[in-house]
């Protein structure tokens, strides 16, 4: 397995970092602070360049794939993007794996061109991202009806539609609820992350057909999958974000002066520096790997997943710890950009599960491997990573 980049996925970041150094510069990022920020233009831009389909299965040839997912997810996270384009490809991955072929018909080609963007609507008030934890329910008789509520849906208010995790008394199934449903209520929350248009979003009586179905109970594993998935994707979006928190500090550490000489020169500050840089190369080494892995199929795939996510967001926290202690208090002022980026960083470390909730699953799973402990692998099935 080659860990490096294709030509094609290095000219992608290429690509991505010069197309939201313009389309999405973090003053654009800083008008959600206000309440007043419109991704509108941003969406139709990406939609323009394809980015809604990078990354599904029997979209490339394999040069792009999961990777280039995660290359994109690190712009992203390195402009702090309002964007969806995470949410609506892992959904159109779990209707290119599990939905039948009306469903498959009936929105892919709405989510591969952007028309139809998609927000996952799964965590909820137990704040875990294991399936066994589902309580929105949905009753299946002609249609599907679902009450429930839902927590930390990215951009709701301005998503075409939901991909929404509910509980039938055959197992999970994802439906596709389109937002101007009747018994959809949505209502922003205070994120930590303004930009990413959190909002919780309330099912009352909300009805749809078996057109809606992305993902059947019979299509557990294609949700877990998904699931790991976004957990290395948004290792990549944290860890995109922390990596220009560093650049930024190494940046500031080259011009400011103090006691006549720059900051930079101080071998405290260098070692603090060096230390986070090999810390970012390591967790974007775990990252590629989990992605690759998923990509080819192997064995220890979701395994691979939960170290990328688990080691990615211990790291996220660490180099946007150390950039701010080297900014020192500016870097905790409103008017400074370096905190709307230290907001996405800790943002995404927290999405599909932080470092605790992977290394619980990990370990886990590695104590399934021993003789006479079936009861916790059952369990563990239930679980991503």
């Amino acid at each position: 397995m080659d860990l490096e980049l294709t030509d094609e996925q290095a000219y992608l970041r290429s690509v991505a970092d010069d197309l939201l150094d313009v389309r999405a510069p973090l003053s654009l990022a800083r008008t959600f602070l206000d309440g007043d920020g419109d991704p509108s233009a941003l969406w139709k831009a990406l939609a323009e360049v394809g980015w809604y389909a990078v990354g599904i299965d029997d979209e490339d040839d394999g040069s792009i794939g999961l990777p280039g997912l995660c290359v994109l997810a690190a712009s992203i996270g390195g402009h702090a993007a309002p964007s969806l384009v995470v949410d609506t490809v892992i959904t159109s991955r779990i209707a290119a794996a599990a939905a039948g072929g009306a469903a498959r018909a009936r929105w892919a080609d709405s989510f591969a061109d952007g028309s139809v963007t998609v927000a996952l609507a799964h965590l909820e008030s137990t704040g875990s991202w294991n399936l066994d934890c589902i309580k929105t329910r949905a009753l299946d008789a002609d249609r599907y009806v679902v009450d429930g509520t839902k927590l930390d849906v990215h951009h709701a208010q301005r998503a075409g539609a939901f991909a929404v995790t509910v509980l039938t008394d055959d197992g999970p199934v994802v439906l596709l609820i389109p937002s101007d449903t009747a018994g959809v209520k949505v209502e922003p929350e205070r994120p930590l992350d303004p930009s990413s248009g959190a909002c919780t979003v309330r099912f009352s009586g909300v009805a749809v057909g078996s057109e809606n179905v992305l993902a059947g109970a019979e299509s557990v594993k294609t949700l877990l999958a998904a699931l790991e998935v976004g957990a290395v994707v948004s290792a990549a979006e944290g860890l995109g974000a922390a990596s220009r928190c560093l650049d930024m500090a190494v940046a500031y550490a080259r011009q400011r002066k103090q006691y006549g000489k720059v900051i930079g020169s101080f071998q405290a500050l260098q070692h603090l520096l060096a230390e986070r840089h090999v810390l970012q190369e390591t967790a974007w080494s775990t990252i590629l790997y989990a992605a690759a892995a998923i990509d080819d199929g192997l064995e220890d795939a979701s395994e691979a997943s939960s170290v990328a996510k688990a080691h990615a967001a211990r790291v996220v926290r660490q180099i946007t710890e150390g950039a701010m202690q080297v900014f020192g208090g500016i870097a905790y002022t409103w008017e400074h950009d370096v905190h709307l980026l230290a907001r996405r960083a800790l943002a995404a470390e927290r999405r599909f599960g932080d470092a605790i909730y992977h290394e619980r699953v990990l370990g886990a799973r590695i104590a399934a491997r021993a003789p006479g402990t079936a009861a916790i692998d059952e369990r563990v099935g239930s679980r991503i990573g």
